[in-house]
């Protein structure tokens, strides 16, 4: 769902699903609440309590649709939130996995960008970069 590229991480559909659906909720049940129960105490403090699980769940929609690591062009593309770094993968020296994490570093050994290992099809990128030759420590 949501493929960039031949070679690309996915975003899982469950989590997906559930926070659009909460999302959506949120939003509905706010502004019910905040029309029909004015000068109701009570249906205004749910309002706002609905209000920040629409936050949160906007939140992490966001996260979950920027969160990705694609191959593209000999070019690795690694992305989460704002942050967007690229490497050639002829320019990258090694891989490692710490903590749930790839950090990718360049040939000078400074770090180039992470990806999530816990990411759906992480395995095909990391499988693409494997055949190309790249150092995993």
């Amino acid at each position: 769902m949501f493929k960039k590229g031949q070679v690309s991480t996915e975003v899982d559909k469950g989590p997906f699903i559930f926070t659009l659906s909460a999302l959506a909720a949120g939003l509905i049940m706010t502004v019910l609440l905040f029309v029909l129960g004015r000068g109701n105490g009570f249906a205004v403090f749910a309002g706002i309590l609905f209000s920040v699980v629409t936050a949160a769940a906007a939140a992490v929609l966001f996260a979950l649709l920027t969160d990705r690591a694609y191959i593209e062009d000999g070019v690795l593309y690694m992305s989460y939130l704002f942050k967007k770094k690229s490497i050639k993968i002829e320019d990258i020296g090694r891989i490692e996995l710490k903590d749930d994490v790839y950090h990718v570093y360049d040939r000078k050994n400074v770090k180039a960008g992470t990806m999530n290992a816990k990411l759906t099809s992480i395995g095909d990128v990391i499988f693409a970069l494997d055949r190309k030759g790249v150092d995993f420590t």
